[in-house]
């Protein structure tokens, strides 16, 4: 064990003193921006008249697309969602609870950004268990969106982060206004 440990405390002072010396190289930001990301989501919805939801399920599709206004900022368009099952009438099926949420992103450091935006959230069929047309129903409300992330790798134009966002939501449904919180943890990939 003793070994194991010295072996340890090695490798991270080589690691330190590595990243100490070598120059890394310049992130370039410029341009159109496209990230996607995929994680885990804690989901809760309240819904009139169904009983109240609160699961842990895959936090699939999110991605945003914009464009980078400097090396600092960007205006992107954030596709945040999670999948849930909807327990209503007729058979058990897969929906997400989503959005369409302009937003702005800044990285306050090298690394880290910080992102925030309101407009549209969703509730919508999840587009692989659609059966016939009477499931192909879309419901729309306010949205809003927050998030930070931390760039874990980056070459270039690239970059691959850890994020972490809170998805607030209202659609309209049938049965009234569903309340829609999801807190989510992503890994993203991201190209500028």
């Amino acid at each position: 064990m003793r070994s194991f440990l010295i072996l340890c405390a090695t490798l991270v002072c080589i690691n330190v003193t590595a990243q100490t010396t070598s120059p890394k190289p310049p992130v370039i930001r410029q341009g159109f921006v496209f990230g996607a990301a995929i994680g885990f989501s804690s989901l809760h919805l309240s819904t009139p008249g169904l009983a109240d939801q609160s699961v842990a399920t895959t936090s699939f599709p999110n991605f945003k697309i914009g464009y980078m206004l400097n090396p600092h900022t960007a205006l992107v368009l954030c596709l945040p969602g999670s999948i849930y099952t909807y327990k209503g009438e007729g058979r058990q099926r897969q929906r997400g609870f989503e959005g369409m949420i302009p937003s702005i992103q800044y990285w306050l450091k090298e690394r880290w950004w910080v992102l925030g935006g309101v407009c549209l959230a969703l509730d919508a069929p999840a587009f692989y268990d659609i059966k016939d047309e009477t499931e192909r129903k879309f419901y729309f409300g306010f949205g809003a969106l927050a998030g930070t992330g931390y760039e874990l790798w980056h070459r270039k134009n690239q970059s691959l982060d850890l994020q972490l966002r809170v998805h607030y939501g209202q659609p309209k449904v049938l049965q009234g206004v569903e309340k829609g919180l999801a807190f989510n943890i992503l890994i993203g990939y991201n190209w500028y």
